[in-house]
């Protein structure tokens, strides 16, 4: 999954609940040496043709632009250029299991990194391809799987999580700067182990970890306080942490929260989509225009649902219902659009690239995955995998 697997595309009655105890993917037993562990050195392997995949069973996806994105299945890597009527077989040579057991992160069209799990839980396979999965390198990293999150094409961020309970979870924070070939572990919340900090709290759910650049990066979730925005930056590199202070909009003060990760478009500007619980719930989106630094509310949207933001001004909420929530001015005013197709107890996710393009993914009681384009906005759905 792009990343994370956990993101604000969750309902409200199921962030209440997962508040509680949740970990993120790749959750390992902590080892009891944070050191850098300096893996072997990649190996090149290289894919057949890419071959078409009729009608994938995709379980995760992200998309680039209005042609161009990624998509886990069950045991692929797939890879469209026509916005997801096709999609191609390119997955790493030698590997069977893809689907859940999965981190990635998609830089481009060309670049990708894809993350499987090892027989010890402290380490796993990293695979990279910088030619649109063609060709891929493969690399042992001291982790099996997390938040990754890339920069460039040389810096990368993962946050893996050690162990967790009840609203507790003990993460470690590993940094690349060689396009994923070595990684260095600089950060650890695990009081169990020596050196561990807590400017990152043990205490609370991480969704995972955004960066800005190699100093600047974020880490949201919640917590089950009131009056909490669980946001965490670091500007060191991911050795140290600061709780940012965000306001709580009058209508929801005495609840709970759940923030995704923020995004950021361009210089200066971010968008952080923040779920409200309270005795009525609620979506709000916080812009920055200061890299991150601050944060203010714009209008929040009533209800709740899933999120997508499309750039710094095209914001999405969607329960999957008859009522997509659509705001073009940076949350300023929102407007309703009725779409064609109600999938509310089905939808698993949805992205949209701009203000008109997006996809939605939805899963059925059998675990049957279906995919639907849109090119008007949110109004029409074509199934594109029925």
């Amino acid at each position: 999954m792009s990343s994370l697997k956990i993101r604000l595309g969750v309902g409200v009655a199921a962030i209440v609940f997962g508040i509680m105890a949740c970990s993120l993917p790749g959750s390992v037993t902590p080892t009891p040496t944070p050191a850098p562990v300096t893996p072997t050195l990649p190996i090149p392997t290289s894919t057949p043709s890419l071959p078409a995949v009729a009608s994938p069973q995709i379980v995760s996806f992200r998309m680039l632009d209005p042609n161009n994105g990624w998509a886990i299945s069950d045991t692929n890597v797939l890879r469209t250029t026509d916005g997801g009527s096709t999609w191609y077989n390119v997955t790493p040579p030698g590997t069977t299991s893809i689907g859940f057991n999965a981190a990635s992160y998609y830089l481009d069209p060309s670049t990708a990194w894809v993350a499987l799990p090892g027989a010890d839980p402290t380490s796993g396979t990293l695979y990279v391809t910088t030619d649109g999965g063609t060709t891929w390198s493969s690399v042992a990293v001291p982790f099996g799987g997390g938040s990754i999150k890339f920069v460039d094409k040389s810096n990368g961020w993962d946050l893996v999580g050690l162990s967790a309970g009840m609203s507790h979870q003990a993460v470690a924070v590993f940094t690349t700067v060689d396009g994923g070939n070595t990684w260095s572990q600089v950060f650890t919340d695990d009081p169990t182990v020596s050196g561990s900090s807590n400017s990152l709290p043990l205490v609370g759910d991480k969704n995972g970890v955004s960066a800005l650049d190699t100093n600047h990066a974020w880490v949201t979730g919640a917590q089950p306080s009131s009056d909490f925005v669980y946001i965490y930056r670091s500007q060191d590199g991911g050795h140290t942490w600061a709780h940012q202070n965000v306001a709580i909009p009058s209508a929801y003060t005495g609840g709970m929260t759940s923030a995704s990760l923020p995004s950021f478009f361009g210089p200066n500007t971010g968008v952080l989509p923040v779920v409200m619980i309270a005795s009525s719930n609620g979506v709000v989106f916080y812009n920055s225009h200061d890299d991150g630094q601050t944060w203010t509310a714009s209008r929040s949207v009533a209800g709740g649902g899933f999120s997508s933001v499309a750039s710094a001004a095209d914001f999405f909420v969607w329960d999957g219902g008859t009522s997509l929530n659509v705001s073009h001015d940076s949350g300023a005013t929102w407007s309703v659009v009725t779409p064609n197709i109600n999938v509310q107890s089905q939808l698993a996710s949805f992205q949209f690239v701009d203000a008109l393009t997006g996809w939605a993914l939805t899963e059925d009681a059998s675990s049957h995955h279906s995919f639907y384009k849109t090119a008007n906005g949110g109004a029409t759905w074509t199934a594109l995998i029925p």
